[in-house]
């Protein structure tokens, strides 16, 4: 099982992570949903951990071919997947965690932020120099997958600005207030780059292929973490940097407002081609489905915390709104993948001549 597992797996710990994480901090959630949501987040440690252990087997066991996914252009991007699944666990340890393991909670998360910010750092910079050094890519082919091994750091970015209040050293709170923000720099800027090109991409050449079509939305995903970056470190500012004042976490205000409205952009954008692509009956399942979720899940927590910090009622509203929507497609993408699964484990049982597993699969489902 580990010689075959791939980093895009991952994707399916980011989705139910941040299902749990939104759940319990939705905008007037009731107190059955904030417990739906913690035990959600502790099944998802357990899955997130069962991952990790067969990713490092892999690793262990089969070295050639975990250097073939990172030499993989397609593969290699969702490397970024395993710190993003893994800073779901490390924000429930935030803001579930204290209830159910007390103080050791803080602790905890606070060692798992150092492994998981290594790791977005690795994936910023070692999968996009393999793209430049080794990898066979063209505009003509780029889908939004390529903001997978970038989003990563600013993910793990809003995540240290989660840790910062918990964190008693003055200097020590520094050093992690300006090592978050050099990730939110690390992803942000180069972000907007690529959703740059991605919109000429999408101007001159075609849609990408149907197994891609649900890669759209992963250019929502890097603008919510984009604002619960800032609003996070915004907050936190004038404690740990009491020169820069209240009127830091006013501009980061305003820029998570840009960011929020631009959000939206591409949340209609992706909705409208989703639509396309399944009025032309051309929208088969696979992995790349969980990108449903994550991105809509992030944009739900950028939205949840611009509207409590704008103490405006229709952006709470919306954050509901979106949170319904991130349940339905999960429960949906869950079942998907599940009768993926059991397909998959059919079709070894009792393969059908001349047909591969994943086609005896597709046709099924």
């Amino acid at each position: 099982m580990a010689k075959g597992f791939t980093p895009n797996w991952f994707t399916v710990g980011m989705g139910t992570g941040i299902l749990g994480l939104d759940a319990f901090l939705v905008p007037h959630a009731p107190r059955w949903l904030q417990q739906f949501g913690t035990g959600v987040w502790i099944f998802n440690l357990a899955l997130v951990s069962l991952m990790l252990v067969l990713m490092l087997r892999r690793a262990l066991v089969d070295w050639p071919g975990f250097k073939d996914i990172l030499h993989h252009p397609q593969q290699s991007m969702f490397f970024g997947a395993i710190p993003m699944a893994l800073t779901t666990v490390v924000n429930g340890f935030l803001d579930m965690g204290p209830v159910v393991l007390g103080p050791a909670a803080y602790h905890l998360a606070a060692w798992l932020w150092l492994v998981n910010a290594a790791m977005a750092l690795a994936s910023v910079l070692v999968v996009p120099y393999y793209m430049f050094t080794r990898h066979d890519h063209a505009l003509h082919s780029m889908t939004a997958v390529w903001l997978m091994p970038i989003v990563p750091a600013e993910v793990a970015a809003a995540s240290g600005a989660l840790l910062l209040p918990h964190v008693a050293n003055p200097a020590l709170a520094q050093a992690l207030f300006i090592a978050s923000f050099s990730l939110w720099s690390f992803s942000v800027p180069l972000s907007f780059l690529l959703l740059g090109v991605l919109f000429l991409r999408l101007a001159v050449n075609n849609l990408p292929p149907a197994d891609m079509a649900i890669s759209t939305w992963i250019s929502l995903g890097t603008l919510g973490t984009g604002i619960m970056g800032l609003i996070l470190l915004g907050k936190d500012t004038p404690a740990v940097f009491p020169a820069l004042g209240s009127e830091f976490f006013g501009v980061t205000l305003v820029a998570a407002l840009v960011l929020w409205g631009f959000g939206l952009w591409w949340l209609i954008q992706s909705i409208a081609l989703t639509i396309h692509y399944a009025v032309q009956r051309n929208l088969p399942f696979n992995l790349g489905w969980w990108g449903l979720t994550f991105p809509l899940g992030v944009f739900t927590g950028g939205t949840d915390l611009l509207g409590k910090a704008l103490a405006v009622n229709f952006i709470d509203d919306a954050a509901v709104l979106f949170f319904v929507m991130l349940a339905l497609f999960w429960v949906v993408v869950a079942v998907r993948t599940l009768r993926y699964l059991l397909g998959l484990r059919a079709a070894r049982i009792r393969p059908q001549r001349g047909r591969s597993p994943l086609e005896v699969q597709a046709s099924e489902g």
